[in-house]
């Protein structure tokens, strides 16, 4: 009995925990964060509403 009980906990244990995102993971989120943002900027700069595709609308007119 106490052995199911200690592979229960660990199991329990190591379900609740979560990796942390590595450096790549980490760069992809920020790299598609400021490329938001700099569409938000640039639309709001020229006075357009933000396109949907990241890599062109007003940032590929310059």
């Amino acid at each position: 009995m106490r052995t199911v009980l200690v592979l229960v906990a660990t199991s329990l244990a190591l379900v609740g925990c979560k990796r942390e995102p590595d450096f790549a993971e980490r760069y992809d989120a920020a790299s598609s964060q400021i490329k938001q943002t700099a569409k938000e900027i640039d639309a709001q700069v020229s006075g357009a509403p933000p396109s949907e595709d990241a890599e062109g609308g007003a940032a590929g007119a310059r």
